[in-house]
């Protein structure tokens, strides 16, 4: 009973993020072309339709955010950079429309982006009425230390990238894309994550600061981590992570994708616990999931009651006051039939004992009575944990 299917999200992911580009190359292949775009903006001439290879920006040593280079109010259209360097540089009102950054290093003192826009939403095709052509930006293979503050990045795209130290600030990255990638101390603040997409990628360190609240719906969906060095600090950065994202999905309501993760967080949890604790954690998995899975509580049972059933069997049952016990002769389970007949009675006996309702014909004996007490005290908890994990999930 699962809400979040990984295997169909990536796969409806991949499939998007291949329509969005093939829609951003036919855009940018127009208006290339023609170079005609609305009179609202106002392309740079230094910048726009053109591609710039290993330009600098910025440069020097790191310095304080508040001695950047400021550039101001450009509309950058079109352009291409390819193995370009940013470094202690602020763009303050920019728009960069259909940007490509190829292999682009963000360094130094970082890269601020403040109240930037790196998406074209209006269409230039007539009619236009109530079409959007969502033509945004990519960054593909580039290494970025940035702050995204007060901007309107829909639809973007990070491929193949390592962002490290970059913060999305009271932003609207709704659609947004990141595939791919690594993710190392990256920090979200009250931004918008509608259907934003993050897939295939490593995430070491993600962290929420919201004074409002980051918003997500049915259509966020983060991938699962897959593990690199497999070690404790490792699986305690990572159950870490989906315990940030749990609690966000908590935060917009959406119960379903918080239990999904809520599991992610318990399972990568339990690697890192030490003895006692992890024998606890791994009979909350293997019973109900940690509350998550309630179909894992009648697997559990079932197994049970198949394993009493095999422990009747060589303890002994009583059957028309004949005691049958395989511990004596255990070449006796050869002859099938035999064995089948016997093993009915101890399956009738075992389902009596866990669901506590009562004896048939077969009752245990003297030797089996420690197994038959045991197995009802397990029946009735497991009862309890079975309605218990199946009601919270029918109530969300």
């Amino acid at each position: 009973m699962t809400y979040v299917n990984f295997k169909e999200e990536v796969f409806v992911a991949k499939k998007q993020i291949n329509k969005r580009r093939a829609n951003n190359n036919k855009l940018f292949e127009k208006l290339s072309e023609n170079k005609g775009i609305n009179s609202e903006y106002s392309a740079s001439e230094k910048y726009s339709f053109k591609e710039h290879r290993k330009l600098v920006l910025g440069g020097g040593h790191p310095k304080k955010e508040d001695e950047f280079e400021e550039v101001k109010d450009l509309d950058i259209i079109c352009a291409k950079f390819i193995k370009c360097r940013f470094s202690n540089i602020k763009f303050t009102n920019c728009r960069f429309i259909a940007c490509y950054f190829e292999e682009c290093d963000f360094m130094g003192g970082g890269v601020v982006f403040q109240n930037c826009t790196f998406v074209k939403k209006d269409s230039d095709e007539k009619p236009n009425l109530n079409k959007e052509g969502n033509f945004s930006c990519e960054f593909n293979n580039c290494n970025i230390y940035a702050k995204f503050i007060y901007s309107t990045i829909e639809y973007i795209i990070f491929d193949n990238c390592n962002l490290k130290n970059t913060n999305f600030e009271l932003s609207d990255m709704s659609s947004g894309m990141i595939f791919n990638s690594n993710l190392d101390m990256v920090i979200i603040s009250d931004t918008d994550l509608s259907g934003a997409k993050i897939v295939n990628t490593y995430i070491k360190d993600l962290e929420f600061r919201d004074k409002d609240k980051s918003k997500m719906d049915e259509k966020t969906f983060i991938d699962k981590i897959k593990l690199r060095e497999k070690t404790r600090d490792e699986y305690e950065g990572i159950y870490t992570v989906y315990e940030n994202i749990a609690d966000k999905f908590k935060d917009n309501n959406l119960n379903n994708n918080f239990g999904e993760y809520y599991f992610l967080c318990r399972k990568t949890q339990r690697k890192a616990l030490k003895p006692l604790p992890k024998i606890s954690s791994t009979i909350q998995l293997i019973t109900c999931g940690y509350g998550e899975r309630p179909l894992y509580a009648i697997y559990f049972s079932l197994f049970m009651i198949l394993l009493f059933s095999i422990l009747y069997l060589f303890f002994g049952i009583k059957v028309n006051e004949e005691i049958i016990t395989y511990s004596d002769n255990i070449y006796k389970v050869l002859n099938l039939r035999t064995f089948l007949k016997d093993f009915n009675e101890s399956l009738n006996l075992s389902v009596g004992m866990f669901a506590a309702i009562g004896l048939n014909e077969a009752q245990p004996s003297p030797r089996s009575y420690m197994i038959s007490n045991l197995e009802m005290i397990i029946g009735v908890l497991m009862i309890g944990v079975g309605v218990g994990s199946l009601v919270k999930k029918i109530v969300r």
